[in-house]
């Protein structure tokens, strides 16, 4: 009977150190599947964050282009402007050359 006692105690031991075993391997087996799943996680939101950050550079840059045209028009017309005035003044600064030059009754 004693014998008997001795052997379940081992046994109960070997299935306790199986147990033991299986459990750390378990254990070692979630571990790695949980990195590998941060992992991918992190793999994941660098693409996604890179994917939202061309976007908004692709949207700043298709607003700047809007932007230097919206300019580029506003200069045109101020140019324009500023053409039509100088052809004003010149006609005003030829006049006033003529007035000196042959004198304000017309005689030189």
């Amino acid at each position: 009977m004693a014998l008997d006692i001795i052997k379940n105690i081992v046994e109960a031991e070997a299935k306790a150190d199986e147990m033991v075993k299986n459990a750390e391997a378990e254990a070692a087996s979630l571990k790695a599947e949980a990195e590998k799943k941060g992992e991918t996680i992190l793999a994941e939101a660098r693409l996604k964050l890179k994917a939202e950050l061309n976007s908004a550079a692709d949207t700043a840059v298709k607003e700047s282009e809007n932007a230097v045209a919206e300019i580029a028009r506003q200069a045109e017309i101020d140019c324009g402007k500023v053409r039509e005035a100088a052809s004003l003044k010149k006609e005003e600064a030829v006049q006033a050359v003529i007035r000196k030059v042959v004198g304000t009754d017309g005689n030189s």
